[in-house]
C-alpha cells in the first residue's frame, strides 16, 4: 500500500472519528444537558459551567484531531519523518492529557453518583492516548534524527 493510499484511509477514520465526536460533545453533549436542567431543576445551577466543562473537553479533542490530519497529510506527501510531525505528536499528547485532567475535574465537581465512573474511565482512555501520542512523538524525534544522520552520510 502506497502512502497516498495510507494517508487517504487514516483520513477517512480521522473524519469520521471527528464527526462522532463534534457530534457527541456540541449536538448530544448539548441536548443531554438541555434534557437534564429541565428534569432536575436543583443542579440548574451546573448547566453553564457543565457545558463549557464538556464543550472544553470537546475542543482539546478537536484540536488534537487538526494535529492529526496535519500528521496524515504529510504522510501523503511522503514526510512521514519530520521533526513537525513529531512535534504534531507531542502536541496531541498534551491535548489529550489536558482532556483527561478535564475529565477528572469532572469527577471532583459531581455528587457521589454512577456517572462518575464513566468520567473515570474518559479520563483513563485520554491519558493512554495521551501516553500513546508521547511515546510515539519520541520515538519519531528519534527516528528523524537518526534519518538525519543517515542523510548526512550518505
Amino acid at each position: 500500500m502506497d502512502q497516498k493510499t495510507i494517508s487517504r484511509v487514516l483520513i477517512a477514520a480521522g473524519a469520521l472519528a471527528t464527526a462522532a465526536g463534534i457530534f457527541l460533545f456540541f449536538v448530544f453533549g448539548t441536548r443531554a444537558a438541555i434534557e437534564c436542567r429541565q428534569s432536575y431543576p436543583e443542579f440548574s445551577r451546573l448547566f453553564w459551567p457543565g457545558l463549557v466543562w464538556l464543550w472544553a473537553i470537546g475542543l482539546s479533542y478537536c484540536a488534537a484531531m487538526a494535529y492529526y490530519f496535519r500528521i496524515v497529510i504529510n504522510i501523503g506527501r511522503d514526510r512521514s519523518f519530520i521533526q513537525e510531525n513529531a512535534r504534531g505528536l507531542i502536541r496531541i499528547a498534551v491535548l489529550m492529557c489536558a482532556a483527561g485532567v478535564l475529565w477528572l475535574g469532572g469527577i471532583l465537581a459531581l455528587p457521589a453518583s454512577p456517572g462518575r465512573l464513566a468520567l473515570a474511565l474518559a479520563a483513563i482512555a485520554s491519558f493512554a492516548m495521551g501516553m500513546l501520542a508521547w511515546a510515539l512523538g519520541r520515538l519519531l524525534a528519534h527516528a528523524v534524527q537518526l534519518k538525519e544522520e543517515n542523510d548526512l552520510t550518505v
